[in-house]
């Protein structure tokens, strides 16, 4: 089964459904676009071709630098300016190739986007992923106004955060092995994806 707790467009042939993504809906929606594109052309797009196409939607989707500040939590403080980009690129690309390797193949899969919640400065949209067989997948993306759009801070697929996920795994990392190992272990997880991809 697909799971979206791993933790987020080509220009040519951009969804119409991206385009337009005034909405905290919308991101969303444009989102799934580009997902279900990358399932149905698996027979055709190499993992590479996935990434490449995946990279600007998570750009157009994810805060990825609020998500690596908020990943590290207390830690993110005593990073240099240099130490925070290496993060913030690193985690990015491990959630490319995660969305890559885990949305390759199409056997009938829906995306549906549901409601909108007003929380606070937060929107709220509840989105279900729908299978040929057994339960819809149940998720939530939490966005927040940025000045590019709503941008998703962090997606709770069937009850799990994934930012608080990463957020324990990482913090223990970081304790146990500092910057440099926490860098290490990321790297070596995402070229172990793009691998199996």
């Amino acid at each position: 089964m697909l799971r979206l707790t791993a933790l987020l467009l080509l220009a040519i042939g951009l969804p119409a459904a991206y385009a337009a993504s005034a909405m905290p809906a919308d991101t969303v929606t444009g989102f799934h676009a580009v997902l279900l594109d990358n399932m149905k052309h698996a027979g055709s797009f190499s993992c590479k071709d996935r990434m490449q196409r995946l990279t600007p939607a998570i750009e157009n989707t994810f805060d990825m630098p609020f998500l690596a500040q908020h990943v590290l939590r207390r830690q993110w403080s005593s990073l240099s300016p240099a130490q925070q980009t290496e993060f913030t690129a690193t985690l990015k690309d491990m959630v490319v190739t995660t969305y890559a390797s885990q949305f390759s193949k199409f056997n009938g899969e829906k995306f549906v986007t549901q409601d909108t919640q007003d929380n606070g400065n937060m929107r709220a949209v509840r989105a279900q992923l729908q299978l040929p067989t057994g339960d819809p997948v149940q998720f939530e993306y939490i966005l927040r106004q940025t000045p590019a759009g709503w941008r998703t801070i962090n997606v709770i697929a069937e009850g799990v955060s994934d930012l608080a996920l990463r957020s324990a795994q990482y913090d223990k990392i970081f304790k146990d092995q500092g910057f440099d190992g926490l860098i290490k272990q990321i790297t070596e997880q995402t070229a172990k994806l793009k691998s199996s991809c």
